[in-house]
């Protein structure tokens, strides 16, 4: 009886599960470009450099129809995409590259095939301060990183990070966790507060200035009468139509434990996917170091 349970407890004790330490390894530190607001990453596509833009705040990878013969790209004769953005509606066949890197990194998207597929739009002011732009760069391939994001250093860190928790990051200076959600596609989007209401921010370094939309005019009670005021913008996103934004000013927005007093957004009636009541964006980046993990779904930012 007692070897029996000698050796049910020595069969216990070895089908325990063992957990690896945290490991967070560097991959590739890549120089950035901040032009106008808009953040530029080198990217290259079937062996020649190109400049994307580092949007987390999409979903999918695009390039532009020029890119398209810029890369020597084949187009798939099987599969196409819709493409919904700012700008309206646009179906347009998807892209194969033979190899696609940052910063000597292989991409593959986060997907059941690890591919490297690309989707085709059209991509508004894809000439920015004379630089060509062939695309955006979005979560399907940055979510298998955990992002570094030095905007004040102009370089981006790839991080590849496993069995995290918590408070890991390898960095000396202190840091704060800011709260995030995660409703779909590795979006990151943040609770914020913006005049005293409650709103949920999507994380998107490809908006060059922060955004309210739709359903954050809405819980402002922010209504056309309250802009007539205001300076009013025509503005493109993906797509091929034009929005009307205005630039409000707001007495302050709170995100974590920071406040920013008298800040000016743009403002639009325009639904976000996923839903969220604001773009933070490129504006709230600039000045601050920022992790973004998506392996532990969490956001941090360096006092």
């Amino acid at each position: 009886m007692i070897a029996r349970l000698l050796a049910c407890l020595a069969l216990l004790f070895c089908a325990s599960p063992v957990f690896g330490a945290c490991s967070v390894r560097s991959l590739a530190t890549i120089p950035l470009e901040l032009i106008g607001g808009v953040i530029l990453a080198p990217v290259t596509v079937n062996g020649v450099a190109g400049r994307f833009v580092l949007d987390t705040g999409a979903a999918l990878t695009v390039v532009t129809p020029d890119a398209v013969k810029h890369f020597a790209l084949e187009l798939d004769e099987w599969t196409a995409t819709t493409m919904r953005g700012v700008g309206g509606v646009e179906r347009r066949r998807n892209a194969n590259p033979k190899s696609i890197d940052l910063g000597g990194v292989a991409l593959r998207r986060q997907s059941l095939a690890r591919d490297s597929t690309l989707r085709v739009a059209t991509l508004p002011g894809n000439v920015v301060a004379g630089q060509q732009i062939d695309g955006l760069l979005g979560r399907d391939f940055l979510s298998a990183f955990d992002l570094m994001l030095n905007l004040p250093g102009r370089v981006l860190t790839l991080y590849e990070v496993r069995d995290c928790t918590g408070r890991f990051l390898p960095w000396t200076e202190p840091y704060l966790a800011v709260p995030v959600e995660n409703p779909a596609e590795s979006a990151l989007v943040v609770p914020v507060e913006l005049d005293g209401v409650p709103l949920r921010a999507l994380l998107d370094s490809g908006a060059s200035s922060t955004l309210i939309a739709a359903s954050g005019m809405a819980r402002l009670g922010l209504g056309m009468d309250r802009l007539a005021g205001d300076p009013a913008h025509v503005v493109s996103g993906m797509g091929p139509h034009t929005v009307t934004t205005w630039r409000h000013r707001f007495r302050a927005l709170r995100v974590g434990n920071e406040t920013f007093v008298t800040p000016v957004f743009l403002v639009a009636p325009i639904q976000l996917n996923p839903i969220a009541d604001m773009l933070l964006g490129a504006d709230w980046l600039t000045k601050r170091k920022v992790w973004i993990s998506y392996a532990t779904r969490q956001l941090f930012t360096a006092r």
